[in-house]
């Protein structure tokens, strides 16, 4: 019984030192490429900055900036909200109800992390 008990311990001992050395030789290879990696994509070092020209004298001030307009982003952000509310007219319309009882009073961002990003894409492309 004894002998039976040492000979699966022998066996559970050099079955673990083989998946660690397997595992060190991995990390090894892994860390190799790494190094390997990092020398051929290495970029040249930068070139120094030229020294910056000495500032000119003021002269007339300069006219006002015409205002900034609005960013792309917003222009389709109202785009999109056109959209949805149209829908929804069209939506209430078929359905009999009168659309002019309905506003849209406010427009909230929602924040969506990536991952319920990337699962609700996963669904609307899984039905294409």
């Amino acid at each position: 019984m004894l002998a039976i008990f040492q000979y699966g311990l022998s066996v559970a001992v050099v079955g673990i030192a083989t998946v660690f050395v397997g595992l060190v030789i991995l990390i090894g290879l892994i860390k190799l490429l790494e190094l390997a990696m990092g020398a051929l994509t290495k970029k040249p070092a930068p070139k120094p900055a030229a020294p910056a020209p000495a500032p000119k004298p003021a002269s007339a001030p300069a006219p006002a900036a015409p205002a900034p307009a609005p960013e792309p982003e917003e222009e389709e952000d109202d785009a999109v909200i056109a959209a949805i509310a149209a829908a929804v007219a069209c939506a209430l319309q078929a359905a009999g109800q009168d659309p002019a009882a309905y506003a849209i009073s406010s427009v909230r961002r929602r924040g969506t992390s990536a991952w319920g990003r990337a699962g609700r894409e996963e669904q609307v492309y899984s039905r294409m």
